[in-house]
């Protein structure tokens, strides 16, 4: 507990909390017997089970894969003032096809320019000087994102290539983007969804069942057994897992991305009811959202500025 509180003390908004409420912060986190699988250390710890990132791709992609290997996460620079490019996990198949999966949970304006420009610079980086172009192979860049994006249909899964705009011809398969909106799936258990559902379901959910998932089914027993938190060497693993959940970026953007959409939602209606009743609307929205994501009640009434009587209130709703 004193070495994961010591890491919480790094965090600014963090230092001015009780010791008890640091420890409960803690507990909030690691006191799971899965990762939650949102946050991109989780994420691409499980992924690295190429079986597991194989079984994700063919239930996503319509080709069949039949293997896939792994690649450096960082593409080497043309030039040294290039702009850097991280991805979570990117792999390549024996015919060259690449592939890019992020997990994003902060929501951001300029995420759709950073897809772009990954899958770009993957095909930028395929080509040796004099190689011809028709040596270009496809590049698939699959995001899974904890919040929604505003579109002008509602569906699971948003499939973005190159087409001509009047009559849809597609200009060519060399760069497909996928983008996952998790929020959109709203089912309440696995049992009935098909394997794109499940993947939702169960990305969604890892971290709040309270044993080992058989509703799962033997599909994806691999999934929960690469996100079990007691197969975490603690002083390795389990701190980058609690470090990268307790960061401000993975912790306070998450509260901030569902300020943003239970803002949206409550202003709206305060247009009608008054600006105070539009932000009051704005804050309860936020908390539900924050509770039905699992967090705790004492985080959710520090975030939305409600008291814990109320968030504990709503969470009996």
């Amino acid at each position: 507990m004193r070495k994961f509180v010591a890491i919480v003390n790094e965090v600014e908004r963090y230092r001015d909390l009780s010791e008890k409420e640091k420890e409960q912060l803690v507990l909030s986190i690691l006191d799971h017997p899965y990762m939650d699988l949102r946050c991109d250390w989780a994420f691409k710890h499980v992924m690295k089970n190429t079986e597991i990132l194989k079984m994700l791709l063919n239930d996503f992609l319509p080709e069949e894969i039949e293997s896939v290997e792994p690649q450096s996460n960082e593409i080497d620079k043309m030039r040294p003032d290039d702009k850097n490019v991280i991805m979570d996990v990117l792999c390549h198949t024996a015919d060259g096809k690449e592939f890019i999966v992020e997990m994003q949970r902060k929501k951001k304006t300029t995420f759709k320019n950073r897809m772009l420009y990954y899958g770009a610079s993957m095909l930028h980086a395929q080509l040796k000087p004099r190689e011809p172009y028709s040596a270009l192979k496809p590049v698939y860049v699959i995001c899974f994102m904890d919040f929604k994006m505003h579109h002008e249909t509602d569906q699971l899964v948003y499939r973005y290539s190159l087409c001509e705009q009047a009559s849809g011809e597609r200009y060519n398969d060399l760069l497909s983007i996928y983008f996952c909106e998790l929020p959109r799936l709203q089912a309440t258990a696995i049992e009935g969804l098909d394997p794109v559902q499940s993947w939702f379901y169960i990305l969604v959910n890892m971290r709040i069942f309270a044993g080992k998932p058989e509703d799962m089914g033997k599909r994806y027993a691999a999934v929960a057994e690469e996100a079990r938190m007691p197969g975490l060497p603690e002083e390795e693993e389990l701190t980058k897992y609690f470090r990268n959940m307790i960061t401000e970026e993975e912790r306070l953007d998450m509260g901030a991305a569902y300020y943003e959409d239970g803002f949206n939602d409550g202003m709206e209606k305060g247009k009608a009811e008054g600006r105070a009743e539009g932000e009051a609307n704005a804050m309860r929205k936020m908390a539900l959202k924050m509770l039905k994501a699992g967090e705790e009640p004492s985080r959710v009434s520090e975030f939305t500025g409600l008291s814990l009587e109320g968030v504990l209130a709503l969470q009996k709703k």
